[in-house]
This record gives C-alpha cells, sequence and structure tokens, in this order.
C-alpha cells in the first residue's frame, strides 16, 4: 500500500470506513492501493469472478487488468475527471460510480479516487418494474361477449411500448377470430404524439383490414385534446365509460341485457 498521509490519518481512515458507498483509490501509476472496509465487502462478493482468493491480493495491480480498452480509462482519468456513470461488471453487479482526483496536502495531484456506489438491487427491481409494466401495457382482457377482448391502456405510451402492443393485438386477433376490440384510454397518463399515431391510425386501421371492429372507451377531456392533434377518424366509436362500450357491442351483436327476476 502507498504510505500518505492521507492513509496514514487514522481519523480520516475511520470516517472513509464508516461510509455506506464502497471507495477505491489507485496511485498516478494506476495500481489500487487502498479501499475502505465497505469496498472489501464487496469485494469478497466477487471472488469468483475476480480469480482471487481475497480481496488484499486486489492491492498493487493495475486498473488495466479490469478493463477490456484500458487506454480509453487512461484518457478519461487524464482529461475527463471528474467522471460519474452507471457500470456493470460480469452481467451480474451494478454501479453508480464517480471517479475523481486526488489531491496531497501540498496540494500535488497523487492520485484517484473512485466512489462505488452498488445499486444492484435497485436496479433488479427496475428491470422487475419494467417488466411488468411492459406486461400490463401489453394485456389482452376477454370480454363477456366470446369474440370481444378489452386492451387497457395503462401509464406512459411510448413508440416502444405502442409497437409492442400493436403486434400483441393483430397476432391475437388474427389467432382468435375476434371480431371487437375495446380500447380502454381512462389508465394511461401520458402519450406522445408518435405513439398516438400508431395506435390510433396504424393499429385501427390494421384491425379494420382484419374485419375487426375498434372502440374506444375511457374518453376523458384530456384524452380528447390528444385526439384532436391527431385528426381522429369520426367514425370511430368513443364512450365515456367501458360499460357503455360494452354496450355498444352487445348491441351490434344483437343481444340486450334483461334482468332475470329473484
Amino acid at each position: 500500500m502507498t504510505e500518505t498521509t492521507f492513509f496514514s490519518h487514522a481519523e480520516t481512515t475511520r470516517v472513509l470506513n464508516s461510509l455506506g458507498d464502497n471507495i477505491f483509490v489507485c496511485d498516478l501509476s494506476y495500481n489500487i492501493v487502498w479501499f475502505n472496509e465497505p469496498a472489501e465487502a464487496l469485494l469478497q462478493s466477487m471472488m469468483t469472478y475476480l480469480d482471487m482468493g481475497e480481496p488484499s491480493e486486489l492491492i498493487g495491480r493495475s486498473i488495466d487488468n479490469f478493463h477490456t480498452d484500458p487506454s480509453h480509462q487512461r484518457n478519461l482519468l487524464q482529461h475527463r475527471l471528474p467522471h460519474e456513470s452507471t457500470i456493470t461488471l460480469f452481467d451480474r453487479f451494478v454501479a453508480n460510480i464517480v471517479i475523481s482526483e486526488y489531491y496531497g496536502e501540498s496540494g500535488n495531484k497523487i492520485g484517484y479516487l473512485l466512489v462505488w456506489r452498488d445499486v444492484t438491487e435497485e436496479q433488479k427491481e427496475f428491470e422487475e418494474n419494467k417488466k411488468l409494466v411492459n406486461e400490463l401495457s401489453t394485456a389482452i382482457i376477454p370480454t363477456v361477449i366470446d369474440n370481444a377482448i378489452l386492451i387497457p391502456l395503462i401509464g406512459t405510451m411510448n413508440d416502444d411500448r405502442s409497437e409492442k402492443l400493436i403486434e400483441s393485438v393483430l397476432n391475437y386477433c388474427a389467432a382468435n377470430s375476434t371480431d371487437y376490440v375495446l380500447m380502454d384510454f381512462s389508465g394511461l397518463t401520458e402519450m406522445g404524439q408518435s405513439s398516438a399515431h400508431k395506435l390510433c391510425e396504424t393499429m385501427t386501421k390494421s384491425l379494420r383490414l382484419m374485419g375487426v371492429t375498434v372502440v374506444y372507451v375511457g374518453i376523458t377531456k384530456r384524452i380528447v385534446q390528444w385526439f384532436i392533434h391527431i385528426n381522429l377518424d369520426p367514425t370511430i366509436p368513443t364512450f365515456a365509460t367501458f360499460r357503455q362500450g360494452i354496450n355498444h357491442v352487445v348491441n351490434l351483436e344483437g343481444y340486450s341485457l334483461v334482468k332475470v327476476d329473484e
């Protein structure tokens, strides 16, 4: 380990060890010279990936050993600090990192400091939530009418979600002899003009070419404003609620709702 005033100052070392983030220090030759106790615990969980027996074996090793393009990292350390980014190691560990220069008491640069905040669990949760949103964004719900389905639009509708939804709905309708698609806009919080065009033009026209009748439900004042900007086809049936929409489909099918006497 390189001896500096920084490392020999017990109070400073205690402070760095008490931080929740992982801290690594390397010298001007790009060799790792120190890390705090949280970083040691992190390294312990990485031993099988680092091909080392103990975290202490990392001391004295060049950071070049951990990058596929060492010249890029050296250029970053020399000219582009401080630097912040999110990295993924071994397709397993995710971290937000901040790299800065480290100066001694005399004001001369003696190394580099890397603060590593482990966000692996947060990233897992984010990916799971993203997966859930994608599943909800392509939900296809059968209705009381065998040949009619409900498509609830939830949250923010972007181009990627719109394209996935269109593909799912078209495939489902083709495979299940669907005659009616009710698109429910009531759960939608945001929709760009491009996404609106895809849903209200591309998908609607494609379904009509397949002989499917499209019905819009959950139409609020805000949704109406979105439709105005895309010149919505006025022949598309629109209703404020799903109940009104499904009643419309029931009538088109020649059914009637009759209350059964108790």
